[in-house]
């Protein structure tokens, strides 16, 4: 398959490339910064201005896509009032717009997408006074990936909600509970999993404290 992976450059996002391309996949990630390993690489800044018409250009330089998986994202914490508008509009930008666009585009062009994988988080079900963007983008990815599970274009959808996961954007911030965080490879290895298997649509919660896999919808 022909894998496209938004935010595929480091975390969640460059371990799902790797299982991807060892399964054989032709994997392709975006991202602002060029990556050290072996697998194709094109830069694509979700933060920029015109962002649909950006990835419409992207999209049609592009082969055909059989898989999207969307796992750009990064963590944005303060209320509402501490948040300034560009910090808004960026968290909406990459958390949330990048997928719908990158979604309209592919099927713009290809007519049909074999699988589409979105990456949300716990916040996609936890309301936090401290996240209320962040909740919003979440929350967002997930449902417009359960309504295009109903585009008869689109063959498969699985949304996986991991909860935190000890990758590079830690390092540096204390934290208490960043040894009860997951490990992003083995959250990789359940997605893997989760994406081997038959269904039109699948929502899953990967958790923590145990490590655990909770398969919440199938369809």
């Amino acid at each position: 398959m022909n894998t496209l992976i938004i935010g595929g450059t480091t975390g969640l996002g460059l371990k799902l490339a790797k299982r991807f391309k060892e399964g054989g996949d032709n994997v392709i990630v975006t991202g602002r910064k060029e990556i050290k390993e072996d697998i194709e690489f094109k830069a694509f800044d979700l933060s920029s201005p015109e962002l649909a018409r950006r990835i419409n250009d992207f999209v049609v330089e592009l082969p055909d896509v059989d898989r999207l998986v969307y796992a750009a994202g990064y963590f944005q914490e303060g209320r509402i009032t501490d948040l300034s508008d560009a910090e808004i509009e960026e968290m909406i930008d990459v958390g949330g717009r990048g997928l719908i666009y990158f979604v309209k585009s592919l099927l713009s062009k290809q007519d049909k997408l074999d699988e589409l994988i979105t990456i949300t988080s716990t916040s996609q079900w936890t309301p936090r006074q401290k996240e209320p963007v962040y909740n919003f983008a979440k929350a967002g990815v997930a449902h417009f990936s359960n309504a295009i599970a109903e585009d008869g274009r689109v063959a498969k959808v699985l949304v996986a909600g991991p909860a935190g996961m000890r990758t590079e954007f830690w390092e540096g911030i204390d934290r208490d509970d960043l040894n009860e965080m997951l490990d992003p490879s083995w959250v990789a290895d359940q997605i893997i999993d989760l994406a081997s298997e038959d269904y039109k649509y699948r929502f899953a919660r990967i958790l923590r404290q145990p490590a655990r896999v909770e398969i919440i919808e199938t369809r």
